[in-house]
């Protein structure tokens, strides 16, 4: 039977919770990501959209007036 030694103890001891920490940190960015920015993102392009669409209405509308005179 070996005797594992305290320097061999702290070492996984420490591995094993900075590997935690990084887990954590993983699934923190993941979860940021879906509950924040992917939204964020969505409302931009909608928001994008709506202007490009608004644009094209008000053209449509200014060539409707300019064939009427």
């Amino acid at each position: 039977m070996t005797v594992v030694s305290t320097g061999t103890l702290l070492y996984f001891g420490m591995g094993t919770l900075l590997f935690f920490f990084w887990a954590y940190g993983i699934y923190a960015f993941v979860r940021d990501c879906r509950r924040t920015y992917i939204p964020g993102l969505r409302r931009l392009l909608a928001r994008r959209r709506e202007q490009t669409d608004e644009r094209d209405r008000e053209q449509e509308r200014d060539e409707k007036e300019k064939q009427l005179y």
